[in-house]
């Protein structure tokens, strides 16, 4: 239970290095999950069908639930994307830039837990994937770095974030920054 605790400590910090906004250790039992989630996906997101880890290729939420109860602890990851005034006009282009680098802070994270002896961690992220311009919805050309939408496994990512101490909420008002929520599970 020490050595969990000091590992779980070290990819905290590790996140930082790599660029994190904030990580923070959870437990996995509080993750809120619901069939709500993935309808989202369906009725209301243009991607819904058009990449491999979205619905309907991705778990259910009752599957995740059942994924999850295989872990105990988590390191939720809070990546913080300043918005510069061009972003606003090319806002596919930012979208691409804060996916991909909060992917690349959660697959580092997960691979220095698996050199930790944790060989069961797992990264999910929020929002759909953005390596591919388009998915190859027959065959990923990114398997060893696509992972599956949180929301499109049931996670509730507004519930997580702020559950855990960190404010999510709906965007309103203009903004200089954009935060995304990644969730690396560990033991």
């Amino acid at each position: 239970m020490q050595k969990l605790a000091a590992d779980l400590q070290a990819l905290q910090s590790k996140a930082f290095v790599l660029g994190a906004s904030a990580a923070k250790v959870v437990d996995v039992a509080a993750i809120k999950t619901g069939a709500w989630t993935r309808m989202k996906c369906q009725y209301g997101c243009p991607n819904y069908g058009l990449s491999l880890c979205c619905p309907p290729y991705t778990p259910n939420y009752e599957q995740m639930r059942e994924f999850l109860a295989e872990y105990e602890k988590a390191v939720l990851v809070e990546y913080t994307f300043p918005l510069k005034e061009n972003d606003c006009t090319d806002f596919a282009a930012a979208d691409l830039s804060m996916s991909n680098g909060l992917l690349d802070i959660l697959l580092a994270l997960e691979k220095a837990a698996f050199f930790q002896n944790h060989y069961k961690a797992f990264a999910l992220k929020a929002g759909r994937c953005r390596l591919c311009t388009e998915c190859n919805l027959k065959k990923c050309l990114n398997p060893t770095k696509a992972r599956p939408s949180l929301e499109a496994c049931g996670i509730d990512v507004f519930a997580l974030a702020n559950d855990n101490g960190f404010s999510m909420q709906v965007i309103t008002d203009p903004i200089k920054e954009l935060k995304i929520y990644g969730l690396l599970l560990v033991e």
